[in-house]
């Protein structure tokens, strides 16, 4: 088990993040802010919406219908999520919520270690 509160496994934690997401949406996340304590990592990916989604989210119907495409995508990825995030704090964890802020265009997720 690494310190999760060290700062190089927060940089490498968002940059791999990053890359996954990319990988995996097709869209590259600006920024990746990583927060941890003792039991429990809390990771912020902004700007994650495609132009065409932004697009999307200016009417309540395209955010409503954002949110449900999100949920689903958001849960296929759980799995591949919680391998990446075990594999560098090097310790079991849950993806206890994932959350995507429309307004934001941020997907907040919050893992539960051990």
């Amino acid at each position: 088990m690494v310190k999760t509160d060290s700062q190089d496994v927060h940089t490498i934690l968002a940059k791999a993040l990053q890359e996954f997401w990319n990988q995996y949406a097709g869209i590259r996340p600006t920024r990746v802010r990583v927060v941890s304590g003792e039991d429990a990592i809390f990771v912020w990916l902004e700007e994650v919406l495609s132009p065409a989604e932004r697009q999307m989210a200016s009417t309540r119907d395209g955010r409503k219908m954002l949110q449900e495409l999100e949920k689903r995508i958001l849960e296929k990825a759980r799995p591949q999520l919680q391998q990446l995030v075990e594999g560098v704090v090097e310790e079991k964890s849950t993806l206890a919520e994932v959350h995507l802020d429309v307004a934001n265009r941020s997907i907040l997720g919050v893992f539960q270690l051990g």
